[in-house]
């Protein structure tokens, strides 16, 4: 199946924007930015992990990674060590009060979700845990990303 270029930009707008819009109230909810969101519910999965893994995930400079994990730092949310070993490498673990947004985000975004597709039937609920699960290779980019 081929989509026409101008139905799949439209398409994409649209999701890009629903996605966009849902992840506003997560903001605003949390008192956090998208990228922290991104960072703990990552270290979530991979903690404790390296500044330069951190970095690599969320395809900044380390120096931006480290910035951003001052601020989460502050709050709590994170603890950071020095690797044992390699005195220079810093680990970055998820501290409990991050665990705790974590779970409150991820029950948020889910009982959302849920609520939603209690308005679709279980075949339109079958293509989009579908289409989610595949996103990631639909959406995959082969090429270097410009920003780093």
């Amino acid at each position: 199946m081929i989509i026409p270029k101008k139905d799949l930009d439209t398409l994409l707008f649209r999701a890009l924007r629903a996605v966009y819009q849902f992840e506003r109230t997560k903001v605003s909810r949390f008192g956090l930015t998208y990228e922290e969101i991104y960072l703990l519910q990552f270290l979530r999965r991979a903690s404790p992990a390296r500044m330069s893994h951190i970095a690599l995930e969320m395809k900044k400079p380390v120096s931006t990674a480290t910035r951003l994990m001052d601020r989460l730092e502050k709050r709590r949310l994170v603890s950071r060590e020095k690797g044992s070993d390699d005195r220079r490498s810093m680990l970055v673990s998820l501290a409990p009060e991050g665990e705790s947004v974590v779970r409150a985000v991820e029950d948020h975004t889910f009982e959302a979700i849920s609520a939603n597709l209690d308005r679709f039937d279980d075949e339109k609920i079958t293509a989009f845990v579908e289409t989610a699960r595949h996103l990631e290779k639909i959406l995959s980019v082969s090429e270097e990303d410009p920003d780093r």
